[in-house]
């Protein structure tokens, strides 16, 4: 599993219950309607070939290479190709991306989405938080991706002088869970109907020295 220590759960026996749900079986994702769950993952291991090419593709091109509003339509996937052009295995990132969309529309049939494609060398939100959205679908290619707590396991720090929201206190190591290269995994935001001090609390990729990545979301907006 994303766990330091646990192995994976297979679909047959997962816990229809437990709060985060990972699954080879992509179908796991549609869990993330049931109440008491805030992540689902679709556990989709890259292989080497996907996972070098967005290394490379990623230390050549460090920054924000999209950045989208609007609708899920054939101008975006062609967008897509056209950025990644060029690039080694651009197809099979390509199609990691296409994916991804394609699931998020079944689930959701959203009219707007947002869409970011990230190349990274340094983690984007190391602190852990809890996301002040709907949903999101998160995946991150050529390494470890986001991180998160389980519920139980989060804990705040005490309210400072004119503070209105406690921090969350930094987990100990083994209450750290993480995405594996290639993932895909939903999170809900404290914007999910009852979910306004429940949803997942997770955080950005980390980082070794000279580590390349590339980094997708995808969020609900209407």
């Amino acid at each position: 599993m994303r766990h330091n220590t646990a192995a994976p759960l297979e679909y047959s026996k997962l816990n229809k219950t437990a709060t985060c749900q990972i699954s080879p079986c992509a179908n796991v994702l549609s869990n993330i309607y049931n109440k008491e769950v805030t992540l689902t993952c679709f556990s989709n291991k890259s292989s080497w070939a996907i996972s070098h090419a967005a290394q490379l593709f990623a230390k050549q091109n460090l920054g924000t290479v999209i950045q989208y509003q609007g609708e899920i339509n054939k101008d975006l996937l062609e967008e897509i190709v056209f950025k990644l052009e060029g690039s080694t295995h651009a197809s099979l990132l390509a199609q990691h991306i296409e994916l991804m969309l394609e699931m998020f529309q079944v689930l959701f049939e959203p009219k707007e989405i947002g869409l970011r494609l990230i190349a990274c060398d340094t983690s984007l939100s190391p602190h852990f938080h809890q996301p002040q959205n709907l949903v999101r679908m998160a995946s991150t290619l050529g390494g470890l991706g986001e991180r998160w707590i389980a519920p139980d396991e989060v804990k705040f720090l005490p309210l400072a002088p004119n503070q209105l929201k406690p921090e969350i206190k930094a987990p100990l190591p083994h209450h750290i869970s993480q995405l594996q290269d290639g993932d895909i995994a939903l999170m809900k935001g404290s914007q999910w109907i009852d979910h306004e001090k429940s949803a997942i609390t997770c955080a950005s990729p980390a980082f070794c020295n000279n580590e390349f990545k590339l980094c997708i979301y995808i969020d609900f907006i209407e």
